[in-house]
Parts: C-alpha cells; sequence; structure tokens
C-alpha cells in the first residue's frame, strides 16, 4: 500500500487537528467549570458574611458571640475542603479526557509503527530478522511502558480522591462538634 505525500501530509495534518480540538475542548470546559465554581462560591460568600454580621449585631453576649465565631471557622473549613474537592473533581475529569486523546493517539502511532515495520519486513533484506525482532520488541516494550504509566496515574488520582474523601469526613464531624 503506498500513499503518495501530499495524501500523507493531508491525513497527518487532520489528525493533528482533530487532537487539537480533542485536547481543548476539555479543557475549555474545565475553565468554564472552575469560573462557575468561583463565582457559585463568591455568590456563597457574600450572602453568608451577611448573614454572619447581622448575627454579630444581634448577639447580646459574648459568649454567644464567640460561640457564632467559632461555628463560622468550622464551616469554613468544611467550605474550603468541598471547594477543593471541587476544584479536584474538575482537574480530575480533564485529566481523564487527556489521557483518552492520548492515549487514542498512542494507539494510532502504535498501528502506523506496526505497519510500517510489518511493511519494512517485507521488503526488507534477507539476514535482517534480528533487526525486525529488535524494533518489534521495542514498540512492545513501549506500549508496556505506557500502560503502566497509565495504571499509576490511576492510583495516584485514586489515592488522592481516598485522601480527600478522609478529609472531608474529617472536616464534616468537626463542623458537627
Amino acid at each position: 500500500m503506498t500513499v503518495s505525500a501530499p495524501e500523507h501530509l493531508r491525513a497527518n495534518y487532520a489528525s493533528g487537528v482533530a487532537t487539537w480540538f480533542a485536547l481543548i475542548t476539555p479543557a475549555w470546559q474545565g475553565a468554564e467549570a472552575v469560573i462557575a465554581l468561583n463565582m457559585q462560591a463568591a455568590r456563597a460568600a457574600l450572602n453568608e458574611n451577611e448573614a454572619a454580621f447581622k448575627c454579630a449585631l444581634q448577639t447580646g453576649s459574648p459568649v454567644e458571640f464567640f460561640t457564632q465565631q467559632v461555628s463560622a471557622s468550622q464551616q469554613l473549613a468544611a467550605k474550603s475542603l468541598s471547594y477543593s474537592r471541587h476544584l479536584f473533581d474538575i482537574a480530575t475529569k480533564t485529566q481523564a479526557a487527556w489521557t483518552e486523546v492520548a492515549q487514542a493517539q498512542a494507539t494510532q502511532h502504535e498501528r502506523g509503527l506496526k505497519a510500517l515495520t510489518d511493511q519494512f519486513s517485507q521488503h526488507a533484506p534477507a539476514g535482517s530478522e534480528a533487526f525486525i525482532a529488535a524494533m518489534r520488541s521495542t514498540f512492545s516494550a513501549f506500549g508496556n511502558a505506557a500502560e503502566s504509566i497509565r495504571g499509576m496515574t490511576r492510583q495516584a488520582i485514586e489515592a488522592t480522591q481516598g485522601q480527600f474523601d478522609t478529609a472531608a469526613a474529617t472536616a464534616s464531624a468537626a463542623a458537627k462538634q
């Protein structure tokens, strides 16, 4: 199978454009989600501060005022943790989309290299079997390494999610007390 240079360049260009948009779309969606989260947090903080000031002005004793301040600081800690969790979720979704695109690209390149190796092996001179076997072994090792990296990335994300969940449970328990 022979492909002319212009067709090959056009296919590579189209693939690059598709990859660019596959990467930029989740990034844009993540940015929109962060902006929406920040707007929501700012709106909630404004409303809560107004309510806190009104309550502070209505308190009759220093003990009641101090109790309100302690309660507000505990609620703030829980809300900060929730905000961080939302940011982490947005980042995780964006990273997952990018990983999917990277995996698709890696699979496409792997197929292309395998096809090139197969084409080369059909037209290779006698005695080049060892070189072809080494090329195939290298491509296989690359694929195994890429899969190991993907697995480690998944484990790191799951560990971080577990830590956020533990911290959220601790903050919720502290806020209830």
